[in-house]
């Protein structure tokens, strides 16, 4: 259970990282009505993907990317400066009202903050590849299956501070957040 004290820390950054990734899904959609805007429904013959040749190319970026991206916050931060972060906080003094485990976690969420960034960054390159295919195109069609997935992989994107649950509870800790084999 959370200490009122935490909740009150840890708000303003939710609420930053809310608006944020809002955003990244938000521009999603606006791909999507703006290639129907400046295409209409036209299409390119009864293909779903017409004949571009950028589409493979496109389709491979997409599955890169995709692939790479949940990877992305591990990549920007690994565990061994997580284990450097926490060593380092441990010997700090924890605020009032708030528990040696919840500092931890106030201290390590603005670090989770770029790695969040550049997943959700991944994730929504895949729909400006579609967007871009679409306008190479003449198109409306191109855009739709890479702004499905983009959209669905942007959705399942948790928020830094569940992040930074599931990556302290991957590491041995003992009480109080301290590493048990530092790296």
């Amino acid at each position: 259970m959370e200490s009122e004290a935490f909740r009150a820390e840890v708000k303003p950054q939710e609420i930053v990282h809310r608006i944020i990734w809002i955003a990244f899904v938000g521009v999603i959609p606006m791909y999507v009505c703006a290639a129907y805007l400046l295409l209409g429904r036209a299409a390119t013959g009864d293909r779903l993907l017409p004949s571009q040749p950028l589409t493979i190319p496109f389709v491979i970026l997409s599955v890169l990317g995709a692939g790479l991206a949940p990877y992305m916050p591990r990549i920007v931060l690994p565990e061994a400066r997580i284990r450097q972060l926490l060593s380092g906080a441990s010997g700090s003094q924890a605020r009032a009202g708030i528990s040696a485990d919840e500092y931890s976690l106030l201290v390590l969420l603005p670090n989770f903050f770029v790695g969040f960034i550049v997943r959700l960054a991944f994730n929504e390159s895949i729909a400006l590849y579609g967007f871009v295919l679409a306008l190479l195109s003449k198109s409306f069609s191109a855009i739709l299956p890479f702004a499905i997935v983009s959209f669905a992989l942007n959705l399942m994107v948790p928020m830094p501070l569940n992040s930074v649950r599931q990556r302290l509870a991957g590491l041995d800790l003992q009480q109080g957040g301290i590493p048990t084999h530092p790296r």
